[in-house]
């Protein structure tokens, strides 16, 4: 029997070096790029441009992180993958940090334009010691974020904020996900792997636990 293809989806304001660890070390690893986005679409709607992309005709498993876990999520509403695995991300709106979900009234995030989400990336690794500690690090957030039209970060931001998700698409999802995700706190994540001491960045700095769990759960 041939090895499941594997399809990652990664997070906002990254691209397929976000996953530069994972694809070498999973057999079948397919990379999705984000599509070009509507400026009507909703997450429910865009996720659907994904599917072209996906060969359904054989056995897959979904891998999303952080927004990509999102997307996931509402993926798996469309197509039936045989795993599903979210990394440092969210399985339903009721995992979200209250501010987050408080933006879905306040639309205090649109004040905030595609480039200047670019921008806080920039100025705000500056204050991360985790990542300025791993050399290179700091200039691989950077240019991934630069990578992205800002016009689809800008729109990403207001997708994550109106998501209105629910777990209960599917009852078996594999969720890993760090003890000291700062953007997705794990004390709001239920029934997930946990990853000692891991952030929101683990898949880049704790690549070699994040990768053994995945090998597992993709077993």
């Amino acid at each position: 029997m041939s090895t499941p293809v594997t399809y990652f989806i990664g997070g906002i304001a990254s691209d397929e070096r976000i996953f530069k660890h994972q694809m070498v070390a999973v057999e079948n690893a397919v990379y999705l790029p984000f599509p070009k986005h509507d400026k009507q679409d909703t997450m429910e709607t865009y996720v659907k441009k994904f599917i072209p992309f996906i060969d359904t005709t054989k056995a897959f498993n979904l891998v999303g992180n952080s927004m990509g876990g999102i997307m996931v999520m509402e993926l798996i509403k469309h197509v039936q993958p045989e795993k599903v695995v979210l990394i440092s991300s969210v399985k339903s709106r009721n995992e979200m940090p209250f501010i987050l979900t408080h933006m879905k009234y306040t639309n205090a995030h649109k004040l905030l334009p595609g480039k200047g989400f670019i921008g806080f990336i920039q100025f705000g690794s500056l204050f991360k010691n985790e990542i300025l500690k791993v050399p290179g690090m700091r200039r691989l957030a950077v240019s991934m974020a630069k990578s992205n039209d800002p016009d689809f970060l800008y729109w990403c931001v207001n997708a994550i904020i109106k998501w209105n998700g629910k777990e209960d698409y599917r009852k078996d999802i594999i969720h890993i996900h760090g003890t000291k995700d700062e953007m997705f706190p794990y004390r709001n994540i239920k029934n997930a792997i946990p990853v000692q001491g891991g952030t929101h960045s683990m898949l880049l700095i704790h690549h070699k636990e994040v990768n053994q769990l995945l090998a597992e759960s993709l077993k």
